[in-house]
């Protein structure tokens, strides 16, 4: 397996768990992590360039600034050069649209984006049960993030809660018809809400609910799964950044005459950010490896929380939020 060179775009402000992610692969050698600094603009670009050109770089991972992230993964998928995002989302559809064209216009581009929360131990558990198909139909699902403002970048809607709301689509999504309300008395960028509520239902009616909290005392996070036959919930989630707490998977199946025994799986590691950049270089290096956190899935989370947003009768039109 040959060695990647990443060149780590606003190094400065790498979240913790992607850096642990870097610490660990680079002891395996399987990357080399380089910081580069420099300005989204044509300075940045042309270091960018020469150091792509001269073959003394193999791909791009882009933290820093969520608002950078669309002129720096356009310019590198523009030249055919592989790009991880280590956000979940940028900071609007539109962004998002101009990043999927310059996507499509490289026929063999590698574009993944960090939505590292389903690649958690807890989820891969729970998917592992739900395919197994001994709890029948999914029907409900409620997610809760939360999490104190200090401790935020983006607000809780961009940060962290498209990670919940990524597990919503994985488990049930897409969704058909979305509501919602947010804060009325909070800055009119978007990011800046500190309480969303949600509600949303599938083509086939499954139905989900959301809130997303920056005024919560306890850090969360949290998803129920109703089943036919059954529940799950996923409790908490091992982050070197979030205190939410140790992940559990909480289980129970039952016959129609009464729930089983609950039992509690707790899962120790914190290796989401490392699992989402080992399916990056598996895509690299040309391994069997399914392409996930895709621009399709990560459009998918942004589209639906805009919609949210968006839903609110009286805050949508202060915000002026365009809805792709």
């Amino acid at each position: 397996m040959s060695l990647v060179r990443i060149a780590v775009i606003g190094a400065d402000r790498l979240d913790p768990d992607h850096h642990l992610a870097l610490n660990q692969l680079s002891e395996t050698e399987r990357l080399s992590a380089f910081a580069l600094d420099a300005d989204a603009d044509e300075s940045g670009f042309q270091i960018l360039k020469t150091a792509m050109e001269s073959d003394a770089l193999d791909a791009i991972m882009l933290t820093g600034a969520r608002e950078t992230m669309r002129d720096w993964a356009m310019f590198a998928l523009e030249h055919g050069w592989p790009v991880y995002c280590a956000h979940a989302i940028p900071a609007s559809v539109e962004d998002m649209v101009d990043i999927r064209r310059a996507e499509q216009s490289h026929p063999n581009a590698v574009l993944q984006f960090g939505l590292t929360a389903r690649h958690h131990e807890s989820v891969q558990a729970a998917l592992a049960k739900r395919d197994s198909g001994e709890y029948g139909r999914l029907l409900t699902l409620r997610g809760v993030c939360g999490c104190p403002a200090t401790a935020l970048t983006d607000g809780i809607a961009f940060d962290p809660g498209p990670q919940l709301l990524d597990l919503l689509n994985l488990f049930a999504g897409p969704f058909q018809e979305v509501s919602g309300f947010s804060d009325l008395d909070r800055s009119v960028e978007p990011g800046s809400e500190t309480n969303v509520f949600a509600t949303l239902r599938t083509h086939s009616g499954t139905l989900a609910s959301l809130h997303l909290s920056a005024t919560q005392w306890r850090p969360t996070f949290r998803l129920e799964l109703g089943f036919e036959r059954g529940f799950m919930w996923l409790e908490g989630l091992n982050t070197q950044r979030h205190d939410f707490g140790q992940e559990v998977l909480v289980y129970a199946r039952t016959d129609g005459s009464g729930a089983a025994h609950e039992t509690v799986d707790r899962f120790d590691h914190s290796q989401g950010a490392k699992r989402s950049l080992e399916t990056f270089l598996d895509r690299l290096n040309a391994s069997e490896s399914a392409a996930t956190g895709t621009s399709a899935e990560a459009f998918d989370v942004l589209n639906t929380l805009q919609r949210i947003l968006a839903a609110d009768p009286i805050f949508a039109p202060i915000e002026e939020r365009h809805v792709s």
